[in-house]
């Protein structure tokens, strides 16, 4: 995992509260020979540090191998990179409860292993509850998925083809979930993605001018609450470019699980194809980031398709979802896009959220339109 600022005393003092009996796998004491703080380019939720060890480190807290380095998460609630926003902790239960079910949940650990071994899902650890802190498996160097497309990387198919087959799979095996099992991730201070995302929704289309904004706006919140009857399965929730990790060794790693929870394929789909395409809005159109970004795009879809055909209730959340990401992103990521970049996200959510029609039996694309992301001029 790659770190892009240098360690903060602040950020460092933190971990002064965790406390685990540290043997090496000879039986010594373990030194810890760095620590190096900083926020991992994964994601900003966070204060993530690196902490590597002169020996093995292995025993009874740990459910792992013995491992020489380690990923910290400090959990504050709020969000890291902007303290002005509560955040419970409890996202860091879930992202425990995620690591161990997808360690221990029959055919999952078979389908990375055997199926796709240079795909990679950190493993848990240790999770310090008092304080706040959770311990994870080093995934070694990459970059953040937005970074490598930015590179005209040459592998870009293969990464694509890879993740599109692979969440195809693991939303298969996820499928319709237990009761039991949806309880280990739920939220505890009962704060929803659908009271996040669609008052700022509705704000943007209101502000914006769009006639039916509440019409559209509905139409999210319906979705969004609709999760539980036709597909449902457990994903990350938090399907964004910077969840995903990229290894010089084309090795692919899936980071951030706090989310992860019941969605639906075509949500985390549409989540995904939306912020991709955001990527090529912030580049200006240039040609290196639209030409890698567009490749992967195209053969996730395919790759995925291949593996579980796209239903029209599919194909109807791949579009509510994606619209609902750009208009969103109007509102989150406002620093980011000029005047002529929010206008062109605004058309392409509107498109998208239109498109999808009140009912499936409205839906108002092709197949092609979804999976190639060729909604009107996007």
């Amino acid at each position: 995992m790659s770190f892009q600022e240098e360690p903060r005393v602040g950020d460092i003092r933190r971990f002064n509260h965790v406390r685990l009996s540290l043997i090496s796998s000879d039986g010594a004491l373990c030194i810890l020979s760095r620590l190096r703080a900083g926020t991992l380019t994964s994601g900003l939720t966070n204060v993530t540090v690196r902490a590597t060890f002169s020996n093995p480190i292995t025993g009874s807290s740990f459910d792992s191998p013995p491992f020489t380095s380690a990923v910290l998460k400090y959990a504050p609630p709020y969000i890291a990179a902007d303290p002005s926003q509560p955040m419970s902790v409890h996202r860091q239960v879930i992202e425990a409860n995620a690591l161990r079910y997808l360690a221990k949940t029959p055919a999952i650990p078979d389908l990375f292993a055997l199926e796709f071994p240079r795909l990679k899902i950190p493993h848990l650890i240790h999770h310090d509850t008092t304080a706040n802190v959770l311990w994870i498996t080093d995934l070694g160097e990459s970059q953040t998925l937005s970074k490598f497309l930015a590179t005209s990387p040459a592998n870009a198919r293969e990464i694509a083809v890879m993740l599109g087959t692979s969440v195809a799979r693991l939303w298969e095996i996820t499928a319709h979930p237990a009761p039991e099992t949806l309880a280990l991730f739920g939220h505890a201070d009962g704060e929803g993605a659908v009271d996040f995302l669609v008052p700022p929704a509705l704000a943007v289309l209101s502000k914006r001018g769009v006639p039916d904004a509440e019409v559209l706006s509905a139409r999210i919140r319906t979705a969004m609450e609709d999760k539980e009857t036709l597909e449902p399965c457990l994903s990350m929730v938090d399907f964004w470019p910077e969840s995903f990790l990229i290894g010089a060794d084309g090795s692919l790693g899936l980071v951030d699980w706090e989310h992860f929870g019941l969605s639906t394929p075509g949500a985390e789909v549409g989540m995904r194809a939306a912020h991709l395409q955001l990527l090529i809005f912030k580049s200006k159109n240039r040609p290196a980031v639209v030409n890698a970004t567009r490749t992967f795009i195209s053969a996730f879809f395919t790759s995925y398709a291949a593996v579980r055909p796209p239903s029209t209730y599919f194909k109807r959340q791949v579009l509510i979802a994606y619209g609902r990401e750009l208009v969103t992103a109007i509102e989150f990521s406002a620093a980011d896009l000029d005047d002529e970049v929010q206008k062109q996200v605004l058309d392409a959510s509107v498109r998208s959220l239109r498109a999808a029609g009140s009912s499936e039996a409205e839906v108002n694309a092709t197949v092609a339109d979804v999976f190639r992301l060729e909604l009107g001029k996007v």
